[in-house]
């Protein structure tokens, strides 16, 4: 039998189960940071469901590392360049083309009106995906990468409220300390906030106007097993339709393309 033709000292040791337990909870913390945004040590336990002292034990490493920033301001951990470049070239190549794209594409020549996939990150909601290419009807772009509000969008109070109660109070919390201002914008109280989105999970879609925008949207949660993944919605000028037209017309199809997304995310 020949002789192999690396030395066997030369393998890379295989790493143990506490290694490999350890990069399992600093990719879920990782992921925290991208999905919520900013994050105290306390509000990252809470919302990874892990200990703090290791939340804070792995955070400090990352840090070191660049993977993650410590905001001087308020002392939240939020992503680092070094993470965002691993991930900006392959995220909308994974599930969005495989799953949601071929649906995005068919809900659109049927309605006619653009389709967006969006889902948060840090602190706002961006776009994953969109159909402007193939609208006749679109009026205002919403480009992939493009991001726009968490709290006063139609797609973010989807995510918000289909979110878990403490995924939804720690993600609030976090844009709120950000821009304490941002509900005085619209009007709103935080209490009210919630009894805003407490009914929207119901119905299975939501449709409103944009405030202070002359559009608005039609949107349905996409699931990835129980939890939330992002929002598929539709958008269209308040001028050419109503919100009682478009819920009428067309929230069946925007949720049945919702669960249809959802179901091939987890094939």
């Amino acid at each position: 039998m020949a002789a192999p033709f690396f030395d066997a000292d030369e393998l890379p040791k295989m790493p143990s189960n506490y290694s490999i337990r350890s990069l399992e909870r600093g990719l879920t913390i990782l992921n925290t940071l991208s999905r919520v945004g900013p994050l105290t040590i306390s509000e990252a336990a809470v919302t990874a469901a892990l200990p703090r002292q290791t939340v804070s034990r792995i955070l400090f490493f990352l840090e070191d590392l660049g993977y993650v920033v410590r905001r001087e301001a308020d002392k939240r951990f939020e992503v680092g360049e070094l993470a965002l470049s691993l991930t900006d070239g392959i995220r909308h190549s994974s599930w969005v083309r495989r799953a949601a794209v071929p649906v995005m594409e068919a809900l659109c020549q049927d309605v006619l009106w653009p389709v967006t996939v969006a889902q948060p990150r840090r602190l706002r909601m961006e776009v994953l995906w969109d159909t402007d290419a193939l609208s006749p009807l679109v009026m205002h772009l919403a480009p992939i990468g493009l991001r726009f509000p968490l709290i006063t969008s139609i797609a973010g109070r989807v995510y918000l409220a289909n979110s878990g109660e403490e995924q939804r109070r720690t993600m609030i919390q976090a844009v709120l300390s950000d821009d304490p201002n941002v509900l005085n914008a619209v009007d709103l109280s935080e209490g009210l906030l919630d009894t805003q989105l407490d009914p929207i999970k119901g119905p299975g879609f939501y449709c409103d106007q944009m405030p202070h925008k002359g559009h608005s949207s039609l949107a349905a949660p996409i699931c990835q097993g129980r939890s939330i993944s992002a929002v598929l919605d539709i958008r269209f000028p308040v001028k050419a339709l109503s919100v009682k037209d478009a819920s009428a017309q067309f929230s069946e199809q925007v949720m049945r393309s919702a669960a249809k997304i959802s179901s091939n995310i987890d094939q």
